[in-house]
C-alpha cells in the first residue's frame, strides 16, 4: 500500500533512491564509520564522498548492538551514498533494550545537543530517521519547540501510532514475536514494579535466546516448572489470563510513568514531511500502526508517504531485490523521502527593469 499526501511540492530524488538501494544491497554492515565523542557520548559519522547534500540523524532501535548493529550501519552507509552526512548517536538505555521513564527526555536532549553543533549539523537543519519504538522520539522532536523548525523531514521504519494496540498485540497475540513481549516484561519489572535478581536472570536468559533467534526454542524448554520463580515467569508470559492481567498493568504504566511513549496526536502547524516504511508481516509492531499514523497525518494536512512492503520485516534491513514487483514502490518511497530532505526553494526576487 502506498499513500502520498503533500501540499508542499516535493520533487522525488530518483538518483538518490537508486544509489541508496544499490548500496544497501552491498551489505556494508561490517564497514566501520568514523566515531567521535560528543558531550561524552560516542557518535558514528558516515560521510559522503564529494559534496554533502544535508544531514540525517539516525536514532537506532532496541538492539543489543545499538549504533553498531550491522543493519544500522548498512542503512547509514546507503544514506551516505546519496550525498547525506549521517549522524548516529549511541543511546545506552535503548541499547540495553529497556523502556524507562526518563528515556524520551534523554533522546530529546541528545537530539537538541547534536542539532546545536555545527560540526555535526553544518546547515543547522537535518532529517530524522528512527526505527521501531524509537519512531516516537522522532515524532516528538518534530512537534517540539526546540527542534520542530529545524527538522526538514522524518522517516519512521516500523513505527507505531497507538501504544495500547501495540502492547495488546505483543502480550496477548500468539502471532506476535515473543521478543517484544519479553522486552516489555523486563522494562516493566525493572522500571515500574521491580522484581528480584533470580526473576531477572531467567527473563534475561529468555531474551538472549530470542535475540539469537535459535531455531526451535520455547519458553517451556527454558523455564523449569519445578522452580517457583521460573514457573511464575512462564505463566506470566504464556497463560492467557495471566497475559491479559499483565497487559492491563502495562497499559496503566503508559497512562502514568511511561506517558511520553504515546505518539503525539496533534501536530499543530507543523508540516514536516514524514515517510512511513513498514514490513507487511511485522510481528513486533503490526503494519496497521503505520497505516493509522498515515491517516492521522493526512487528516491534519501533514505531507506523508506510506509504503507497506513485503521486502522487509521488523527492524530488518535485508531488502530482497528478487521481489521486483515491490521494488518500484520502495524506490518511490525513498525517492520521496530524499526529495523531502531538500530545503524548500525560496522564490528569487524579480529582476529590476
Amino acid at each position: 500500500m502506498d499513500i502520498a499526501i503533500a501540499k508542499r511540492r516535493i520533487v522525488p530524488d530518483w538518483p538518490g533512491a537508486l544509489a541508496l538501494l544499490f548500496t544497501h544491497q552491498r551489505n556494508l554492515g561490517d564497514r566501520i564509520p568514523l566515531t567521535v565523542s560528543h558531550a561524552g557520548r560516542p557518535i558514528d559519522l558516515y560521510c559522503p564522498r564529494g559534496h554533502e547534500r544535508g544531514t540525517v540523524v539516525f536514532v537506532h532501535g532496541m538492539s543489543s548492538r545499538g549504533r553498531e548493529d550491522p543493519r544500522v550501519r548498512s542503512l547509514a552507509w546507503a544514506l551516505a551514498a546519496t550525498g547525506r552526512r549521517v549522524v548516529v548517536p549511541e543511546i545506552p538505555s535503548i541499547r540495553r533494550l529497556t523502556i524507562r521513564v526518563d528515556q524520551p527526555r534523554e533522546v530529546q536532549a541528545v537530539l537538541e545537543t547534536i542539532a546545536a553543533d555545527p560540526a555535526l549539523v553544518p546547515a543547522g537543519r537535518f532529517a530524522l530517521m528512527a526505527v521501531s519504538f524509537s519512531g516516537v522520539f522522532a515524532l516528538r522532536a518534530v512537534c517540539s519547540k526546540a527542534l520542530g523548525g529545524r527538522v526538514n523531514a522524518a522517516c519512521l521504519i516500523g513505527g507505531y501510532f497507538d501504544i495500547d494496540t501495540v502492547i495488546s498485540f505483543l502480550i496477548n497475540s500468539n502471532r506476535s514475536d515473543p521478543y517484544g513481549r519479553l522486552l516489555i516484561a523486563r522494562s516493566y519489572f525493572t522500571d515500574i514494579e521491580p522484581r528480584g535478581e533470580a526473576f531477572h536472570h531467567h527473563l534475561d536468559r529468555c531474551i538472549e535466546c530470542s535475540t539469537a533467534n535459535q531455531p526451535g526454542w520455547s519458553l517451556r524448554e527454558l523455564l523449569d516448572p519445578a522452580e517457583p520463580q521460573q514457573q511464575q515467569l512462564y505463566q506470566l508470559l504464556s497463560e492467557p489470563a495471566e497475559r491479559q492481567a499483565f497487559c492491563r498493568q502495562v497499559m496503566a504504566a503508559f497512562d502514568d510513568d511511561w506517558a511520553d511513549y504515546r505518539a503525539p496526536q496533534e501536530f499543530g502547524e507543523r508540516r514536516t514531511p514524514v515517510f512511513l516504511l513498514h514490513g507487511r508481516g511485522d510481528r513486533v509492531i503490526p503494519a496497521g500502526e503505520s497505516r493509522r499514523l498515515a491517516r492521522q497525518l493526512a487528516e491534519q494536512g501533514v505531507p506523508c508517504h506510506l509504503c507497506v512492503t513485503r521486502l522487509l520485516e521488523h527492524g530488518d534491513s535485508a531488502i530482497s531485490l528478487y521481489r521486483l514487483q515491490e521494488l518500484y514502490r520502495l524506490l518511490a518511497g525513498f525517492a520521496w523521502f530524499l526529495g523531502s530532505c531538500r530545503e524548500p526553494q525560496t522564490p528569487r526576487p524579480a529582476a529590476a527593469a
